[in-house]
């Protein structure tokens, strides 16, 4: 994967960053901190939920948001967020599994045999990430 298309679009306050099935862990952080950046009641609604989206009607009623195919049985924004959630990062087993894995291949991380400088610190930065999204935190020492 190159670098291109793992960061995909550069991050806007205009418009929240766009989640193309690749890099979930990367896009959910982003998704967070543009959340928060546009208000704490819209992070908290699709965090705590129940929030129906809803677009102006006529005079001051406001009727249901037309959803995508992929979300359709969803009818809150906690809802999508939690199907999301589960989809790309799987079940608190498929967590726990995945933060063992990534603990090992910390613990044992060394540069590999022809390998740049760059590419080992990308890929350890590629690993201390990834335990930070699934909150296992690396201290710095």
């Amino acid at each position: 994967m190159t670098s291109v298309e793992f960061l995909g679009e550069s991050a806007s306050l205009a418009r929240p960053p766009a989640f193309n099935g690749a890099a979930y862990m990367y896009w959910k952080e982003r998704m967070l901190i543009f959340l928060e950046a546009c208000s704490l009641d819209i992070l908290e609604a699709v965090i705590d939920g129940p929030y129906v989206p809803t677009i102006a009607g006529t005079g001051d009623s406001s009727i249901p948001k037309p959803r995508s195919d992929w979300v359709s049985n969803c009818k809150t924004a906690k809802e999508i967020w939690d199907t999301l959630q589960q989809t790309h990062e799987g079940t608190t087993d498929v967590k726990r599994t995945r933060i063992n894995t990534l603990i090992h291949e910390y613990e044992l991380f060394n540069m590999k045999k022809g390998e740049s400088v760059n590419d080992m610190q990308t890929r350890f930065t590629h690993i201390v990430s990834n335990l930070n999204a699934l909150g296992k935190v690396i201290d710095n020492e």
